[in-house]
């Protein structure tokens, strides 16, 4: 079992991914980022749904963009709405627990622990 923060999903994924590995050691890395993808998918459809609570949209439904490519918030009281809420979303846990990944979690920690190669803060 492994806990990862919503938020971090993608920049995991990226970095396991980043890892030069062949055989069985992929084979795992590629179970684990298709998790983790999967999770990533589901937690941006989410923050669409909350963005669309929010902001405003047209007669199709879809989100109104504003000059600056970003989306038209109802106003003041839903743009700090939609923050907390987005922030409560992207900081939930998500926690890999599935019996199928234990041997492919196993052989990540094991590559990752002894990774030799400088880390970045990110």
């Amino acid at each position: 079992m492994i806990k990862f923060m919503k938020k971090e999903l993608d920049k995991v994924a990226k970095f396991l991914l980043d890892i030069e590995l062949t055989g069985v050691e992929n084979i795992h890395r590629m179970r684990v980022v298709n998790q983790l993808k999967k999770q990533h998918e589901e937690m941006v459809s989410e923050e669409i749904e909350l963005l669309k609570a929010h902001a405003e949209v047209d007669t199709n439904g879809e989100l109104v963009r504003t000059e600056a490519g970003g989306f038209q918030l109802k106003d003041q009281n839903a743009a700090i709405e939609f923050r907390t809420q987005q922030e409560k979303l992207l900081n939930e846990q998500f926690v890999m627990a599935d019996s199928n990944l234990n041997q492919a979690l196993e052989t990540l920690e094991h590559v990752v622990m002894n990774l030799d190669k400088k880390l970045s803060n990110e």
